[in-house]
């Protein structure tokens, strides 16, 4: 069993959409595995072979298992089929909690989108007995999804990573390949940082929920809503 299941379409997603929340949680000795639906095969820039190696990488240094699916790049879409490939995963590693991209509205990938789908769906198939019935099933205690630049407005969490910065930073470093076509760290950074703004912390990055949270104690979101 671990603590965190995270689904990103391509090496590098994790990294820009969650990689400071990955950071944080694993400094919190809280154990991680990343899952790629593919190597990248269609980016314009670095081969599979150096993707995969970069995504190692990058895991490596919070010490999270990195796991690569086969799924075909820029051809993601949600099928039943996709979604037991998840389901697999979700069984094998029995995550407290999923995360995954964003499942609606627009996005810069339309790969991104199929994956939150998909993640949604298995979450619940992953704990009916006549599916996969060869596998023990898995509730996961919940799923959240990380945002894409044009999310904002869809906010229902903001994490302050500022203490974990320079870990985000070099684990975005680990993606030379990409960085031939736009500075992500830059990008991602300053983004992270117009974030923490409306917390009053130097960085901060965002997740969105798709079912209610329950609260037992008031007060322990209180903080989270005070004016700035």
């Amino acid at each position: 069993m671990v603590d965190i299941l995270a689904f990103g379409t391509h090496p590098d997603d994790l990294e820009f959409g969650c990689g400071g929340i990955l950071a944080k949680m694993a400094n919190q000795k809280k154990s991680i595995v990343m899952v790629d639906l593919t190597v990248g095969e269609k980016s314009s820039h670095g081969t599979p072979s150096e993707r995969r190696k970069e995504g190692e990488a990058s895991a490596k240094l919070i010490g999270a298992k990195r796991v690569f699916l086969d799924f075909p790049d820029a051809e993601i879409y949600d099928t039943y089929e996709g979604r037991l490939k998840l389901v697999k995963v979700i069984r094998e590693y029995k995550p407290k909690l999923i995360l995954a991209p964003l499942w609606k509205g627009e996005s810069n990938h339309p790969d991104h989108l199929a994956c939150g789908m998909m993640a949604r769906a298995a979450c619940r198939y992953a704990r009916f007995s006549k599916i996969l019935p060869d596998l023990p099933t898995h509730r996961p205690e919940g799923i959240l999804h990380y945002l894409g630049y044009n999310h904002d407005g869809l906010i229902d969490f903001l994490i302050d990573i500022s203490d974990y910065a320079d870990t985000w930073k070099k684990m975005m470093e680990c993606f030379q390949t990409q960085m031939k076509t736009i500075n992500y760290i830059d990008w991602n950074l300053r983004h992270a940082s117009q974030l923490g703004v409306l917390i009053n912390k130097p960085y901060a990055q965002a997740l969105t929920k798709g079912n209610p949270v329950e609260i037992d104690d008031l007060l322990t979101i209180s903080k989270a809503t005070q004016e700035i």
